[in-house]
């Protein structure tokens, strides 16, 4: 089984690690994208939300499990998993939530970060039983 985090015991990434890498950011921007439109009911996109969203899915992808992973290295399990949600939804509301018009900005942002860990979760789950590929294993 491939995992997109394998580089983490230190081995130097090659080509398919790093094609992994950017095909989970493209997903997860795509996801953070169709959750915020969902539930702003807006679907057109400036360049700077883009760019927001670009920026909130590479954190997803990258930093995020660095805090779920510290937490693990503490015996934390469950709680690097919830520390590592409560990170999404401060991204998230700081950086895609100002964009979007909506009424109040933290329930957007905690529903924008719910939806798009459920939809992580369902991709991850389709590239697993169909390529064999841990392909976002952030959560």
């Amino acid at each position: 089984m491939t995992s997109l985090f394998s580089i983490a015991s230190g081995a130097i990434m090659d080509l398919q690690e790093l094609l992994l890498l950017v095909i989970a950011i493209i997903l997860v921007a795509i996801i953070f994208y169709v959750s915020g439109a969902l539930v702003s009911q807006d679907w057109s996109a400036s360049g700077s939300y883009l760019l927001r969203v670009l920026v909130v899915a590479i954190l997803a992808v990258i930093v995020i499990p660095v805090f779920r992973n510290a937490a693990d290295e503490f015996g934390l399990r469950e709680l690097g998993l919830l520390l590592a949600f409560v990170l999404l939804i401060v991204a998230v509301k700081f950086i895609i939530i100002d964009e979007l018009s909506v009424s109040d900005d933290w329930l957007a942002a905690i529903v924008v970060s719910f939806i798009g860990v459920v939809l992580i979760y369902i991709v991850d789950e389709v590239a697993n039983r169909l390529a064999d590929i841990r392909l976002l294993t952030i959560f």
